[in-house]
Order: structure tokens, then sequence, then C-alpha cells
């Protein structure tokens, strides 16, 4: 689906009053995305929508309006999941609980 027909389906969706007040991105590239689709309506962030993204890559602190996204240690998660795999002990590592950076978009 090319970028106009993209637009003129998110201008209908938020024309009809679907009720939607926040999107939940699966990651920050997805929601600057999203922020960026929303400056081409003449939206803005959270007044019209909220947006958040997960990963917290570094550029959404960047952004106008900064990005609020969720931070976790991915390279932790990663050494777990791939002992698991290999099936050797997991035993010590713990990552640390995922962190929601407040920021200006959500």
């Amino acid at each position: 689906m090319g970028l106009e027909r993209r637009l003129d389906c998110r201008s209908a969706l938020l024309a009809q009053g679907s009720g939607i007040t926040a999107v939940a991105a699966f990651d920050d590239d997805v929601a600057l995305r999203v922020l960026a689709a929303m400056r081409s309506l003449g939206l803005s962030a959270p007044g019209d929508l909220a947006v958040i993204g997960f990963d917290d890559n570094g550029y959404g602190a960047l952004t106008s309006p900064e990005l609020t996204t969720v931070h976790i240690d991915a390279e932790a998660h990663g050494r777990q999941a791939a002992r698991a795999i290999l099936g050797l002990s997991a035993a010590g590592l713990s990552p640390t609980p995922g962190q929601v950076i407040v920021r200006e978009s959500a």
C-alpha cells in the first residue's frame, strides 16, 4: 500500500472518531513513523494521540516531541535466550526489568 493510501486510511480512521487515544508501537522506529504520519496529518502527540515505542534506540530523544519508550537490557535478554536454546544454565543471569522512559509523546 502506497504512502498516499496509508495517509488516506489514517485520515478516514481519525475522522470517524474511532476513540483511539494511543499507539503502543512494535519498536521506536515504528513509533517515529507514527509521529511523522501524525505531523503530516496536522496531529500532535500527546494531544491528539499518545505514542510510545519500545527498545529505546536513542533516536526518540532527538525528535520533537521526544518519544516515550520502554528500555530493556536487550543484551542480557539475548544472553539468557541463547543459553536456554543451547541447553546451558542461565543461573546468575537476571536481566533488569523493563523501564518506561517518559518523554513528551505520551
